[in-house]
């Protein structure tokens, strides 16, 4: 689909209401049926400088839209929050990804924003995994925020930190904090629930994934590649590790926030290299988002190199984070 992407105008107005009369539109926003014109007149005022409004645009038809509000209070300026809305016939084809692509490169290219909020049903799982591959982490949920469907649903609230690049320091310079004496071992089932508060934590969790079912899976092939790092007996760190006799794998490494920057992450990958190289894999490969560039950048810290190659999957098993986890009797 061709696609472009620019600011509104005044004259998409009139679209733009015809465009949030679509029940599937208005059902995952705040908005409800039958507004007047008048009213997108005034709620799109195209004279708020602090207000960013861009349209995806495909043969003359609005097919998406996107709203940066930037905070005009002197003590955040540095915050701003955004809608994001894609007509139910076009999704699926990227568009909301452009969109979502345009407004990040706006907000650490051109506007300097350190923060960018939203808030997002909890059920619409499309819309948070594609603000989960920008980057954004889940902060909390809000019980009966909204009237929906003849019925009050949840709300999570949601966040994409950019915190200031430092001055790099010289190559002789000390990296990291001091260490602060992680120990690491193989992961134990009595580790579940920490290990998933620490996936939750971090922002690894989606919603097409059960980290319950992830961690039976392969607490079942017990190969000794799931590891945690704990400090004072306290799990804060964790790095699951694969190899099929090819290739090796790694998923979920995980650092608990309060603990970054320690080198943590990177005593982790030690540790999984050496057992890996110890079993005879020849080569690591890992997924990481592309907008996820503070994770690029550690891999690449580390030695990872960048592919050529696209990656492809397929799903045999349609679950999500809230299918129960089956129980022997």
């Amino acid at each position: 689909m061709d696609t472009i992407i620019r600011h509104a105008e005044t004259p998409d107005l009139h679209a733009i209401g015809e465009f949030f009369r679509d029940p599937g539109v208005t059902r995952q926003t705040s908005q409800i049926p039958y507004r007047p014109q008048a009213y997108w007149h005034n709620l799109f005022n195209m004279d708020d400088k602090n207000h960013i409004q861009l349209v995806a645009e495909s043969s003359g038809q609005i097919l998406g839209l996107l709203g940066l509000q930037i905070q005009d209070n002197p003590r955040r300026k540095h915050c701003a929050s955004f809608a994001i809305t894609v007509h139910p016939d076009a999704q699926g084809q990227g568009i909301g990804k452009q969109l979502m692509s345009a407004m990040v490169e706006l907000a650490d290219n051109w506007l300097n924003l350190v923060r960018i909020e939203l808030d997002v049903y909890t059920d619409n799982s499309r819309a948070i995994s594609l603000y989960q591959g920008f980057g954004f982490e889940i902060e909390g949920e809000s019980k009966c925020d909204a009237f929906r469907d003849g019925q009050l649903v949840n709300s999570y609230r949601m966040s994409r930190i950019r915190l200031p690049v430092a001055t790099p320091k010289p190559e002789h310079a000390q990296q990291h904090k001091a260490h602060p004496g992680m120990t690491v071992r193989a992961f134990k089932p009595e580790d579940t629930e920490a290990v998933i508060r620490l996936w939750q934590q971090c922002g690894l969790t989606t919603p097409q994934n059960n980290p319950q079912r992830d961690i039976d899976r392969k607490v079942a092939i017990n190969d000794g590649l799931f590891l945690v790092g704990l400090i004072e007996n306290e799990i804060v760190a964790s790095v699951m590790g694969g190899y099929e006799g090819h290739r090796g794998w790694v998923n979920y490494l995980a650092v608990a926030p309060q603990w970054q920057q320690y080198g943590l992450g990177r005593t982790l990958m030690e540790k999984l290299e050496n057992r890996l190289a110890k079993l005879g894999c020849p080569k690591i490969n890992l997924q990481v988002r592309s907008a996820n560039q503070q994770v690029l950048a550690f891999y690449q810290s580390l030695g990872y190199q960048t592919d050529q190659v696209i990656s492809l999957g397929k799903r045999l098993v349609q679950e999500s984070a809230n299918t129960p986890t089956p129980r022997s009797p």
